[in-house]
């Protein structure tokens, strides 16, 4: 049969709006108007807080530096997962700016427009190598909609970090194919993005993923000096972001965290087997703890299967690199990796194993779409009516039959080896219908493609969405606002809210620390990253850990009550602390019984500042009080040290009456100043220094680069 004459390419707007009612479609669930689920975990629990806190900051007028609500104060500006500085961010702080508090399902549109964003990209890249559209398509469909990126929806810094991969893979190309250095401005975009995203491991896999890609194209040294330069000159654009976090870190508690490595070999069975492990949303949370889903779908099987006939295998060796080198992160084979890494902090700090998955990803979708293109552009036989009708029906009757298992909540899903079957019988109907695609022209040819897309979309749907890693039910939206607070009375919270500079005692199962910062509320306690060693120093012989970053307080321990200055505590009847705080005469109930929690006032509570140790005595009245500044008026016969109970990190500054003075550590984690007798006005101001110095260098960063580009552009046009 001859050759068909060459079709005009879809245009990418098309593909574009095309792209997004599918991914609208995927996840309608968590959408508008349904909303029957909602992402949870980290994303609800952890990132959620983090903008909505920078989100009323910025509506009250004042740049989020600091974060007064966890650990007794941290830099929110060093705090990476709060992706302040991501552009996207601020796109839905403009979206929300009616509102009184960021709504959370805008976080969830924020992170499921970045698994568009990968098809897209990803697309786009793969078109760049002139692979069939349908290649393109079927290979973007298994980067963005397969197991890793429905996985890490829960993770902002994570899915929005990946989603930039494809952009930077195609600077380098483009540099290699143009044998130009200005095509690399694509890898300087998505690698600073990458970071700015909030989740620097995810960088260093970005990192790691060109820099091998690069090296494994043919030997060009000016293009892999190139991308070395580029990955550095993006971070140099993220130094707003970068310094600050880099100040912060330095004062927290270290962790190793890339572990031994993913040994156990039953692990990837998920890549090939896409429910082997239960993660039904009914699925009790500990069933195959440890497990992950990493579905790569039908396409991407049938495509890697397809390379053996590859006429040209050369062109798959930079991806077979990368594939190759994040296998070796991800196994750690021997504890090679480990034994590298383990003398380096930062190193130990940044390389996790598991977050390697994603190269593992990145690369089985242009693979996939190397293999399909290949078969897709063989010669074909003769085209037969009766095979086109046949490969509809049964993509047809398959996918429905998928889809009411699905809304069956997952009855019928098989799991275990009897869940071989389902990607079986997807990979048949795929090898068919592919086939008879050859054979067709026209409007056949088109609307098998789309049937084609839209079955790989229900088999991903199916196995990747509303399951247990990804969905909670009900929409997710707790209601915030400045005169109530989920499960607390009202009476109780107005009371909480009227001296919001005291901290707060928690029950382990009561409210979580980071929600406090939906209230302007704060505590001792907490859970993130960036704990404070010198907190921890300070708590050694108080504090009982439930992990590395979590703990509980003895409501017995007075001492250690006034040093933190709490003075409520919340809890529930049944709760570990409720019997203790009821017995305690030290603690009245406020509010009434009425509500989830319960809220106690402990009578002995002392300010978060004040003279040290009971010198200076006079008087001190709180003028201003807000998370960057605090300002006092005191009054004393004698003078003495005059401490804040709030950490003791780089970037506060401290007056008296106007002149700046030194800012001392007070009782290992505080901070105090030295005040003379008589009437002062005492001030704490925290600027971080590394966002002063990052935010010029990003700006001149960014100019420079612009500059070079334009320059670049102008020669070019010359010639």
């Amino acid at each position: 049969m001859k050759p068909s004459s060459p079709r005009r390419p879809i245009r990418l707007r098309y593909v574009a709006l095309g792209s997004l009612a599918f991914t609208y479609l995927f996840f309608m669930e968590y959408l508008s108007p349904l909303r029957r689920v909602h992402i949870p975990y980290d994303l609800e629990g952890f990132h959620y807080p983090l903008t909505d806190y920078a989100f009323q900051a910025l509506k009250q007028g004042r740049f989020p530096q600091w974060d007064p609500s966890i650990y007794c104060g941290l830099s929110f500006v060093g705090n990476t997962q709060a992706a302040l500085f991501y552009p996207p961010s601020w796109l839905m702080f403009a979206a929300n700016w009616g509102r009184e508090r960021l709504s959370y399902q805008s976080l969830q549109v924020l992170v499921i427009a970045h698994v568009w964003l990968a098809f897209l990209l990803c697309y786009v890249w793969l078109r760049g190598k002139k692979l069939c559209e349908l290649a393109c398509v079927l290979g973007a469909g298994v980067f963005a909609f397969s197991g890793y990126m429905c996985l890490q929806l829960q993770h902002l810094g994570l899915a929005a970090g990946y989603a930039w991969f494809p952009l930077g893979f195609m600077g380098i190309d483009e540099a290699f194919d143009t044998q130009s250095w200005r095509p690399l401005w694509k890898l300087v975009a998505a690698s600073a993005m990458c970071f700015l995203a909030g989740y620097p491991p995810t960088w260093f896999v970005f990192a790691v993923c060109m820099a091998t890609y690069a090296m494994a194209r043919p030997w060009r040294v000016p293009v892999i000096l190139g991308t070395a330069i580029g990955l550095g000159a993006s971070l140099a654009l993220a130094m707003v972001q970068v310094l600050p976090a880099w100040e912060a870190s330095a004062f927290m508690v270290p962790e190793a965290k890339y572990g031994s490595g993913i040994k156990d070999p039953r692990f990837f069975l998920s890549y090939l087997f896409p429910n082997f492990y239960n993660f039904g949303v009914n699925v009790p949370v500990l069933e195959n703890f440890g497990k992950e889903y990493l579905y790569l779908g039908a396409p991407a099987l049938l495509g890697i299967a397809f390379l053996f006939r590859q006429r040209n295998p050369r062109l798959l060796l930079p991806f077979l690199a990368v594939g190759g080198v994040s296998l070796i992160l991800i196994t750690n084979p021997h504890d090679l990796v480990w034994n590298v890494i383990q003398h380096s902090s930062l190193l130990a700090e940044v390389c996790r194993s598991a977050y390697f998955l994603a190269g593992i990803t990145a690369v089985a979708a242009p693979l996939a779409a190397y293999g399909l293109d290949d078969f897709l552009n063989r010669p074909a036989g003769q085209a037969r009516g009766e095979l086109f009708g046949l490969s509809l029906f049964l993509m047809g009757a398959w996918s429905s039959w998928e889809l009411g298992r699905y809304l069956a909540d997952d009855a019928g899903l098989a799991s275990g080896w009897r869940s071989v079957f389902d990607p079986a019988i997807s990979l048949a109907i795929l090898v068919l219908t592919l086939y008879v695609w050859r054979t067709q022209r026209g409007a056949s040819r088109a609307i098998l493609a789309v049937a084609l897309v839209l079955s790989a979309g229900v088999d991903y749907k199916v196995f990747g969405t509303r399951k247990r890693f990804n969905a909670g039910r009900g929409s997710g939206q707790p209601y915030y606002s400045d005169t109530s607070f989920p499960g607390l009375n009202p009476a109780a919270f107005r009371e909480l809210r009227a001296h919001r500079e005291y901290r707060i005692l928690l029950e382990p199962a009561g409210p979580a620390p980071p929600d406090l910062r939906h209230a302007g509320l704060t505590t001792p306690q907490g859970f993130d990253p960036f704990f404070p060693a010198q907190y921890r120093e300070l708590l050694q012989n108080a504090a009982h850990y439930r992990n590395n970053r979590e703990f509980a307080l003895d409501p017995e321990d007075e001492k250690t009550l006034q040093l933190l200055s709490v003075r409520y505590a919340i809890t529930y009847e049944g709760g570990v602390l409720y019997p203790r705080l009821t017995a305690n005469p030290n603690f009245r109930p406020v509010g009434t019984a009425n509500a989830a929690y319960r809220v106690f006032e402990y009578q002995s509570a002392q300010p978060p500042y004040g003279f040290a140790d009971g010198s200076g005595g006079g008087s001190v009245e709180a003028r201003v009080w807000s998370a960057e500044r605090r300002e006092f008026v005191v009054s004393s016969d004698r003078g003495g040290t005059f401490a804040l109970h709030e950490q003791f990190l780089p970037g506060w500054r401290a007056s008296v009456d106007g002149e700046t003075v030194s800012i001392e550590q007070w009782s290992v984690a505080f901070q105090s100043v030295r005040v003379t007798p008589g009437r002062h006005t005492v001030q704490f101001r925290y600027r971080s220094r590394g966002l002063e110095i990052g935010a010029w260098i990003s700006v001149l960063s960014l100019v420079a680069v612009g500059a070079i580009f334009l320059l670049g552009r102008r020669r070019s046009a010359a010639r």
